[in-house]
């Protein structure tokens, strides 16, 4: 079975819980998971699945993207992702497998990557979130300044990585320990709580808990 799915920001909702407290999720298509493709330790030295999202025609591919599908006898997907699995899990799945929403639970913490929102070129205050200067009668024009940059004659350089003015957001980022509230294997929906990053309609990849599954292998090697 495959370790992850592939899925689209479609938007956020709110949800109420069975005691009336209200819940904000974000909404997660991942309707039209399908394995296009199996690695195989004999053949590849690891074991994995690809899964494709997102129907696409073929004028939208090259040649060589579709004589890849072609020849896994797979259908046709715009996103492609890899997952590690067993060579155990890998032989429960085929070519053309369908995956649905049902492979997580409610109530199970996922681990989700996507691109975060692109914010333009920021100063310092928004970008590291620096403090700024205070309102003093002497300060003018300098609230929102980085101040000095220099490390005076020794070694007389700035140096790299420097938190400066710049390029904010577009960064691949995974969002860690975020909580499933609702699974719609029918519609093929997740609703998960949490700071989900990206834009809607961003393509997200939506994984099992890397820190419970370490956990539970620290438990089970503990006894």
């Amino acid at each position: 079975m495959s370790k992850g799915l592939i899925g689209k920001k479609v938007g956020m909702t709110q949800v109420f819980t069975e005691e009336g407290n209200l819940i904000p999720v974000s909404v997660i298509d991942v309707s039209t998971n399908v394995v296009v493709g199996k690695r195989t330790a004999e053949k590849d030295r690891y074991s994995a699945i690809t899964l494709g999202f997102g129907e696409v025609k073929e004028k939208a591919l090259s040649k060589a993207e579709i004589g890849v599908f072609k020849k896994n006898n797979a259908p046709l997907r715009r996103h492609l992702k890899e997952f590690r699995v067993t060579p155990e899990e890998a032989a429960t799945v085929n070519v053309g497998d369908a995956v649905k929403a049902d492979l997580f639970s409610k109530g199970q913490l996922v681990d989700v990557t996507g691109i975060t929102k692109g914010r333009g070129y920021q100063g310092v205050m928004k970008r590291w979130n620096f403090a700024g200067f205070r309102d003093r009668a002497s300060t003018h024009e300098y609230f929102r300044h980085p101040g000095a940059i220099g490390q005076r004659k020794t070694p007389g350089r700035v140096f790299p990585n420097k938190k400066l003015p710049g390029h904010y957001g577009v960064e691949k980022v995974t969002t860690q320990n975020l909580t499933v509230v609702d699974v719609d294997a029918e519609k093929g929906l997740l609703l998960i709580k949490g700071s989900v990053p990206g834009h809607n309609d961003g393509i997200l990849y939506i994984r099992p808990s890397v820190k419970v599954a370490l956990r539970e292998s620290h438990k089970a090697a503990k006894k």
